[in-house]
């Protein structure tokens, strides 16, 4: 068994993977910290057999449930959780938010912004576990990082787009109207209000349908290439399928893309409009012309207070003149202002991640204490310590053949890559960070 310093586990490629590697070239370099990179879903089959981590840096954790191969297998090592959804609204905090034993007592938590740390702090996570450093997703859009992108030219000759039109980005987050019951089910189980559910649900189904019907109406005009991205858990298929209920004939200028990341296309775009997607948020850093669509009024379970600072699109015809006409960003300068101020404050949060990392490994930051076994240790049948039932079934537990594929969910559709394609966006992300070193780093006190 190899031993690493970190296991660095990612859930959606297009999210977090240009992080992870970024972060893997910073460490490796600079601070000697050697960093395995590990599909949460998927990975733990190989990994928990092949490595022993000193530090896992979880992509979430709400419970331990999520994670049951790594804590039987790696109980020592020393968890950290990036939080990687932290712009909680009112219908998914009580299911995102770190609850149960290990996530409150024996995991290390990332926070973006004081305000996250102390909401974490209410919820029963001690002062001590957790390190404010912004987002780092926000970092890919300044320099050296946005480098990293394609360009507008490379997508638009990939994606056979043309270059002279106005393009429209959509990266749509309307995921309340593909929950299956049974998932909106669980959402209330886990304390959700029901009509809060019902309220999303409906909201988000409705407006799929009208923004649709405005998307395909523009792109009809031959003016604009609108290129709509579904969030990553939602199949492409299922949105195309959900489109094509309410839009028979699509038009040609009306792409369906889920490939690259968000920062290619927002890049790339000159206007960003979504729901009430943080993408808008992203839009507003990169100094784009950023909407929200809303035909029908936003729910309560859905609103948050950055809403207020940015423009609302509420009829066809408003859409119709931000597409063909709108390119005024000062209006978002307020989002973006905001944004820096709450969650761009520590200077370069790829870079302090990596130092971070290193601080840890190196015990210079204080572990939370191990858990005890029988957190991932269901009742035996039999009269046993939980220590014992702990290590026989550590001991038992297997992975599958090397030959057989565990399932893949249609949520993790485009995140699960091979080897050979990450090797090549950490050889590109050596090139771009090579010359780089920022000028002052975070002190790493916790809150």
């Amino acid at each position: 068994m190899q031993s690493v310093d970190v296991i660095f586990l990612y859930e959606h490629v297009a999210r977090e993977l240009d992080i992870a590697c970024a972060i893997k070239c910073i460490a490796e370099q600079h601070y000697g910290t050697t960093i395995e990179l590990v599909h949460y879903a998927c990975g733990a089959y190989q990994a928990v057999d092949q490595f022993r981590p000193r530090v896992v840096v979880l992509p979430f954790c709400y419970t331990e449930r999520e994670y049951y191969p790594y804590l039987l297998k790696w109980r020592n090592a020393i968890y950290f959780n990036l939080n990687w959804e932290q712009m909680l609204y009112r219908g998914n905090r009580e299911a995102k938010t770190p609850r149960g034993v290990f996530a409150r007592e024996h995991v290390l938590h990332h926070a973006w912004s004081n305000h996250f740390a102390d909401y974490l702090q209410q919820k029963g996570i001690p002062k001590q576990h957790i390190v404010v450093n912004g987002n780092p997703a926000y970092m890919l859009y300044e320099k050296p990082y946005r480098s990293y992108f394609k360009q507008r030219a490379d997508l638009a000759a990939e994606y056979r787009l043309d270059p002279k039109k106005r393009w429209i980005f959509f990266p749509e987050n309307y995921n309340w109207a593909f929950y299956p019951d049974e998932k909106l089910q669980s959402f209330i189980s886990q304390g959700q209000d029901p009509q809060d559910v019902c309220a999303m649900r409906d909201f988000c189904r409705l407006s799929l349908e009208e923004v649709m019907k405005w998307c395909n109406a523009v792109a009809s005009q031959g003016d604009v290439e609108l290129i709509i991205r579904p969030r990553p858990a939602t199949p492409l298929n299922d949105f195309k399928s959900a489109v094509r209920q309410v839009v028979p004939v699509i038009s040609d200028s009306m792409h369906f893309v889920k490939e690259e990341s968000v920062r290619e296309w927002i890049m790339a775009s000159d206007v960003v409009i979504s729901s009430y997607s943080t993408s808008l948020i992203e839009a507003s850093i990169a100094n784009k012309a950023a909407v929200v669509l809303d035909p029908y009024p936003i729910p309560d379970p859905l609103r948050v207070d950055w809403h207020d600072l940015v423009v609302h699109i509420k009829t066809q015809s408003e859409f119709e003149d931000v597409c063909l006409n709108y390119a005024d960003a000062g209006e978002n300068s307020q989002l973006g202002q905001w944004a820096r101020a709450t969650m761009m404050a520590c200077g370069d949060a790829i870079w302090n991640l990596a130092d971070l990392l290193a601080q840890i490994v190196r015990g210079k930051i204080r572990r939370p204490p191990v858990f005890p076994r029988k957190i991932v240790t269901a009742p035996s049948r039999y009269p046993l310590p939980a220590w014992l039932v702990f290590e026989i079934r550590r001991m038992r537990w297997k992975a599958p053949e090397p030959n057989s594929t565990p399932a893949i969910s249609s949520g993790h559709e485009k995140d699960v890559i091979d080897t050979s394609e990450i090797k090549q966006r950490i050889t590109k992300w050596k090139q771009v960070l090579a010359d780089y070193v920022p000028s002052e780093l975070n002190s790493w006190l916790t809150v």
